[in-house]
This record gives structure tokens, C-alpha cells and sequence, in this order.
């Protein structure tokens, strides 16, 4: 039988070997905080390992620090208010972990748009700049200028899925797209910003060369310049939209055929006649699943 010791240094084990690992930053510390931009959470926790555990389950944690049994986590924002620290420490979050269904991440930050999950990086943009995105953090945003990027090929809608971001309207524009992504433009699935020029959202599925596609549209538009928190949730046939965390409409499409998407843009039609986008991006995700009505809204509340 194995003793308490025993048990202790195996969980140890299984925890350092487990599908996650983290980088050690000698002589660091972040400015004290309290703004939930930089700072998930803290808490008293008797154990290092707790602390390691925590941030492996919090999908937005990017480093931790554990200083007498206080454990504080904190977002990819926290590098803003890292100072140099004498006998502090941080660590820092190489890959993820409990994803929650979370296929590919396009955070965009520090004049990045890599996806950290896939690798499925944005490319290719035109009339694309990074700006300060709605917390004021710099290079944390992408924003298109009848605009656009590639995607590059792969199976993003296979079954239910649900895909969210942060949206800001700045230009009317026929048709603006969020996502248009398949093999042509009678083989799509698309996430628009506006239903002509009234700025009001619609999802659409099309899998064969038809020019009647089904669609679902929001009966409300956005209005320029305020950031809106977007997600198209796609369960059992049917898309619900949200806006804000709040459902806003919802209607039955068919499913998306499961093929190698290599058409794929953030900001462009497939239609020729179509323009770009003229919108801010942030914070983009795709889960391979259907979140439920409280992880959609609790995605909402997330200032990171």
C-alpha cells in the first residue's frame, strides 16, 4: 500500500507530466492591482501545486505568482505592469489546458493575430492595422479598413460549434462580413455584420451551388463605434445569436458539411461585388462545441 508521502510525490508527478507546462521567470513581479484586466484572482491556498492547478483549469491565465501561500493569477495583460523584483518570481503559461471545447483562439494582442491553439494564424492582411482595443491595452486589436484577412485551410465547422468575439462597427458598409469560410461561395458558412447596409448581423450555411441560401437575422443593427460582444452558436440545426450574453434571435440552418475549409477570410465576401470590412476585431474564438447560455454570458463578463 502506498503511503501519504508516497501518494503525495505521484500526484506531484502526474501534475508536472500532465499536457501543460509552465516557464519560471527569476527576479520578476507584477505592480499590485485589483483592475480585472490584469488580475483573475487571489487567494490563500496552502499548497504551490494548488496554485499550479489553478491556473491549469482558468482558461485565461497566462502567469501566476505564489508568495506565502498566496496565489494570484493573472491575464496575458499582466505583462503591462510587470516590474523587475528582487527574490520575486513568475511564472508564466507555455501551452493550454482544459480548453472547454476551445478549438482555435485568436486573442490578438501585442500586434499579434496567431491563433494559440491550432496555429491557425491570421495572414495576408490588407488595409489591416493593430490598434488599443476597449480596455485602452495597445497592439490589441486588429482593425480593418475595407479590409481583410486570409484564414488558412482547415476543418473549422464540423457538427455544433460556437463562434464569439469583439466587434466594433466603424464604417456602414453592403454586406460586411465577420467570418466567410469554405470552398467557394456556394460552399460557406458565413458570419456577417450586415444584412445590406443596415448594420444588422446574419448567420447563413450554404453546402451546395445555390443561390437561395436560408439565413437568420437580427431584427436589431449595431450602431458605429461601440464595441459589441458577438457569438454565433450553432446546436442540433439551429444558430443562436447573442449579443452581449443576451440571446437576440435564433432560426434553423442545415448543418455545415465537414470539408477542409481553404477559402476561409476574417473581413471578406467571397461575392466579388461585395466590399471588405470596416470593423475592429478582438479577442476571436471558436469552440467545437455549443457553449451554453451561461458560459456564453460568462464569456461576455470576461474583461480579459
Amino acid at each position: 500500500m502506498l503511503t501519504l508521502f508516497q501518494i503525495y510525490i505521484l500526484s506531484l508527478a502526474i501534475l508536472l507530466t500532465a499536457s501543460e507546462y509552465f516557464t519560471k521567470n527569476k527576479n520578476f513581479d507584477f505592480n499590485e492591482s485589483n483592475d480585472s484586466v490584469f488580475l483573475i484572482s487571489k487567494k490563500l491556498v496552502p499548497k504551490f501545486f494548488e496554485c499550479v492547478k489553478a491556473c491549469k483549469f482558468e482558461l485565461e491565465c497566462a502567469y501566476f505568482t505564489y508568495k506565502f501561500t498566496e496565489c494570484s493569477l493573472y491575464t496575458k495583460y499582466a505583462i503591462y505592469i510587470k516590474k523587475v523584483s528582487q527574490s520575486s518570481e513568475i511564472y508564466t503559461r507555455l501551452l493550454t489546458f482544459n480548453l472547454n471545447g476551445l478549438s482555435y483562439y485568436w486573442p490578438v494582442f501585442n500586434s499579434s493575430a496567431n491563433d494559440v491553439v491550432s496555429k491557425a494564424d491570421l495572414y495576408g492582411p490588407v488595409n489591416a492595422i493593430f490598434i488599443s482595443n476597449r480596455q485602452g491595452i495597445p497592439n490589441s486589436a486588429i482593425r480593418l479598413s475595407i479590409g481583410y484577412y486570409n484564414l488558412p485551410a482547415r476543418k473549422y465547422f464540423d457538427g455544433d460549434f460556437t463562434l464569439m468575439a469583439w466587434i466594433r462597427l466603424t464604417k456602414t458598409v453592403n454586406y460586411q462580413r465577420f467570418i466567410d469560410c469554405g470552398i467557394n461561395k456556394y460552399v460557406t458558412v458565413v458570419a456577417s455584420l450586415s444584412d445590406g447596409s443596415t448594420n444588422k448581423p446574419y448567420f447563413a450555411i450554404s453546402n451546395e451551388n445555390s443561390q437561395s441560401v436560408p439565413r437568420v437575422i437580427s431584427a436589431k443593427p449595431l450602431i458605429l463605434g461601440v464595441w459589441y460582444h458577438l457569438t454565433f452558436n450553432f446546436k442540433n440545426k439551429t444558430i443562436y445569436y447573442f449579443r452581449n450574453g443576451v440571446l437576440d434571435i435564433s432560426g434553423k440552418l442545415d448543418n455545415p458539411i465537414s470539408i477542409n475549409r481553404t477559402v476561409c477570410f476574417l473581413g471578406k465576401s467571397q461575392y466579388q461585388n461585395d466590399p471588405n470590412t470596416s470593423a475592429d476585431f478582438d479577442d476571436i474564438k471558436l469552440f467545437n462545441k455549443a457553449l451554453n447560455d451561461d458560459e456564453i454570458l460568462n464569456q461576455y463578463h470576461k474583461n480579459y
